[in-house]
């Protein structure tokens, strides 16, 4: 829970359908109510986004690293058949 004061509003409009699905997504939840829940919903999913960027991230920098090491190994490779080449001519 925050120490900081929650004084900014969000507003937004759903259906009928859309408003019974988070009513009911509220009380599987146990939630104390419709606004706490929204909330912890919605902040819930930001930092979840903020964890995946950075796995995001992270992995896409651990790709480039495993394709930069698998270049190597293949210009190792062919230097080895290349000297094993020579020493059988």
């Amino acid at each position: 829970m925050t120490s900081k004061p929650r004084n900014r509003i969000v507003v937004f409009r759903l259906s009928q359908d859309e408003y019974r699905s988070l009513q009911d997504a509220c009380i599987r939840a146990g939630a104390r109510n419709l606004s706490d829940f929204t909330r912890s919903e919605v902040l819930e999913r930001l930092d979840a986004e903020a964890v995946g960027g950075h796995l995001s991230r992270r992995f896409a920098s651990l790709e480039q690293q495993i394709a930069t090491m698998q270049f190597q190994l293949n210009n190792l490779l062919q230097g080895v058949i290349h000297e094993q080449v020579k020493q059988q001519s």
